[in-house]
């Protein structure tokens, strides 16, 4: 695979883009893959390499960042309430609870939950899209709620499609991040984690192989439907993916996600001009 260093790819920008071009069309990189990949940390070191390209790419926050457990839920409440407002907003937060409600979730509880985190995470996308000059990047995004509905899932048939609310939603200034390794890898990385954050960590022996298979597959599933969906017209989007190897160190992924993002922006005009044609 040829290598580019970020000089090189800044040369790539046509002369006729400004130079802070690419932030006008993307606006979310958003992380997606198996619990313990190291989404959190590649997110946090993808900003830092995303800064020191200058105005190359402008602004970069970290979606949630700097903000307490309780800061953070008020924050979400003070983000969502407003959007009540709008009839788009209320359209899409309806065919998520019809789409949770008819895929089956475990309990009452786990309809609740992963409403409301999809809900809020589509309030947070809406509420950047109003703002200028920034790139938000995101350790738990939209994909990554989506796998946790379909790995609680019964997987009943539905009325309505997961990517098609994405689609709803809005990909055109997304790049998604598929951080794609082995079960393994996955598995042994979260289990020298100090917390147990993840449903992964405090499910019994009997139920881990179960739920390691469930995700691995609807990693794959989400994969394949985004491929499938997002070379058309009218959903312009960018997905890329970046292998996580066993001995990799997280600053080598950080390094490969940062070129593999940066050839996704410097493409996006080019996709962009496609769409409009």
């Amino acid at each position: 695979m040829t290598t580019h260093t970020v000089p090189d790819l800044a040369a790539g920008l046509p002369p006729s883009l400004e130079a802070r071009a690419l932030q006008r069309d993307i606006r979310f990189v958003e992380f997606f893959g198996l619990p313990g990949i190291g989404k959190t940390t590649a997110s946090s070191l993808l900003a830092n390499g995303l800064r020191e390209c200058g105005p190359l790419v402008g602004d970069v926050r970290i979606a949630w960042e700097a903000r307490t457990f309780i800061d953070r839920q008020i924050h979400r409440i003070g983000i969502i309430a407003p959007r009540f407002k709008d009839r788009q907003f209320r359209s899409l937060l309806a065919r998520i609870a019809r789409f949770v409600i008819e895929g089956g979730q475990s309990s009452v509880v786990d309809v609740i939950r992963v409403v409301w985190n999809l809900s809020v995470l589509v309030a947070y996308v809406q509420t950047e899209r109003q703002g200028k000059n920034t790139i938000i990047i995101m350790d738990q995004g939209l994909l990554q709620g989506f796998l946790s509905i379909l790995l609680k899932s019964k997987h009943r048939a539905t009325s309505e499609k997961w990517l098609d609310i994405l689609f709803a939603i809005g990909v055109h200034d997304m790049v998604f991040v598929h951080l794609r390794g082995e079960i393994g890898v996955a598995r042994n990385r979260l289990q020298k984690r100090g917390d147990r954050s993840s449903r992964m960590q405090r499910a019994s022996p009997d139920c881990d192989l179960h739920l390691w298979s469930a995700a691995d597959c609807a990693c794959r599933q989400i994969v394949a439907d985004l491929e499938g969906g997002m070379g058309t017209e009218d959903h312009v989007g960018v997905l890329t993916a970046v292998d996580v190897e066993r001995l990799a160190s997280p600053e080598n992924v950080a390094e490969k996600v940062l070129e593999a993002v940066l050839l996704a922006c410097l493409e996006r005009p080019r996709l962009g001009d496609s769409a409009g044609r």
